[in-house]
């Protein structure tokens, strides 16, 4: 048979080894709260960071860009109806860029039409059409009479049949004009155009066509 010592200092002894283990194991459950409490705000910190990151790049690309839904085909087969776009905003084209304008009549919808011709490109007319050609592509060669037939223009250059109202425009120009550009649709037969409405104002344009959305299948950049 086994017994068990009471002597009052044993007892004292396995009361206070208790609790020296209490305390111990309390102190270590409140380094780990600290040490969780500082992980959880450094996290809340970096995830803070990360959405006004996110805010401020939504802010900026909103800013700087517009979306549009294509209605109809004139920039087929670039562009279908319905198609989803990102139009870059507050920048000028270059030469066969896709662009979006606004119309000069009130309440219309904007238009995406090519860049065909930039200011300082050479123009001619004569009957029912305009030849273009870049700035950069040499010299027409005048004749005294500071005209020249369209048979001798060079092989270059770039014919448009236009309206008699936009014809009456451009006819006495040589060059376009700062600030103005000649538009085209891809889809000619379909599109309402620099043809009959003339020359396309800088005031008008919106922006660069730089993204298709959707459908998702065609998702890409749009040149």
């Amino acid at each position: 048979m086994s017994t068990k010592s009471t002597h009052p200092q044993a007892t004292k002894k396995r009361i206070s080894t208790k609790k020296k283990r209490r305390n111990y194991s309390k102190e270590k459950r409140v380094k780990f709260l600290k040490k969780q409490c500082i992980k959880t705000k450094q996290t809340i910190k970096i995830r803070d960071i990360f959405f006004l990151l996110i805010l401020s790049f939504c802010f900026i690309f909103l800013f700087q860009h517009k979306t549009h839904r294509v209605s109809g085909s004139s920039m087929q087969p670039i562009l279908e109806n319905s198609d989803r776009i990102i139009v870059k905003k507050g920048q000028l084209p270059e030469r066969y860029d896709v662009i979006t304008f606004d119309p000069e009549i009130p309440d219309e919808s904007s238009y995406v039409k090519r860049v065909i011709g930039i200011p300082g490109d050479q123009i001619w007319a004569e009957s029912n059409a305009i030849y273009l050609r870049p700035q950069k592509a040499g010299k027409w060669l005048l004749n005294t009479a500071n005209q020249i037939s369209a048979e001798e223009l060079p092989d270059s250059t770039l014919k448009v049949i236009v309206s008699k109202e936009v014809f009456q425009t451009l006819r006495d120009m040589h060059r376009i004009p700062e600030g103005n550009y000649v538009v085209l649709g891809d889809n000619r037969s379909a599109s309402k155009d620099s043809r009959t409405m003339g020359l396309i104002k800088e005031k008008q344009i919106e922006g660069i066509v730089t993204y298709r959305y959707f459908p998702l299948t065609k998702i890409g950049r749009v040149k």
